[in-house]
């Protein structure tokens, strides 16, 4: 197996895994969206059992999932999804910036974090550096082929 291929496998994982604890949210209540750090007004909406809880759950979920699709699209698993190479560089630096804003809130904000928040921060971090990394790797075996697509058609 490639680094490559690692990498992706890496960031599906995650991306899966990441869509997955925001989909059962609904399904396992308030307590949940407490442990995920969702904002007061998320656990509101889940403790009066209005739709912003769920539907943004489901959302969000539907975002990893998306960027889960792309990972394995990066390696190969499966058909080559449109935007490839630009959905997947946008993808590495937002888990990078995302991951990497705990180093500001450390300093900032120390006091407010919880060990969930630096663990989710430290995961999406490394899934950044595995979209990057893989898609570095891989850049041109990502490219559209466009003699083939022309000739398809």
């Amino acid at each position: 197996m490639t680094l490559a291929k690692l990498c992706f496998l890496i960031a599906t994982a995650i991306s899966f895994f990441g869509a997955l604890i925001h989909w059962v949210a609904p399904f396992v209540g308030v307590d949940w969206y407490r442990f995920l750090t969702s904002p007061q007004w998320v656990v509101q909406s889940a403790t009066a059992h209005t739709w912003q809880a769920p539907v943004g759950a489901a959302v969000i979920g539907a975002l990893m999932f998306m960027c889960g699709l792309y990972a394995c699209s990066g390696a190969g698993l499966i058909k080559r999804i449109p935007l490839l190479r630009t959905a997947l560089c946008f993808v590495a630096m937002l888990c990078i910036v995302r991951g990497a804003l705990i180093f500001l809130f450390l300093v900032k904000i120390p006091e407010r974090l919880t060990a969930f928040d630096i663990t989710a921060s430290f995961v999406w971090l490394i899934a950044g550096i595995c979209f990057a990394l893989g898609t570095g790797l891989r850049w041109q075996l990502l490219q559209v082929n466009r003699a083939i697509q022309q000739s398809e058609n």
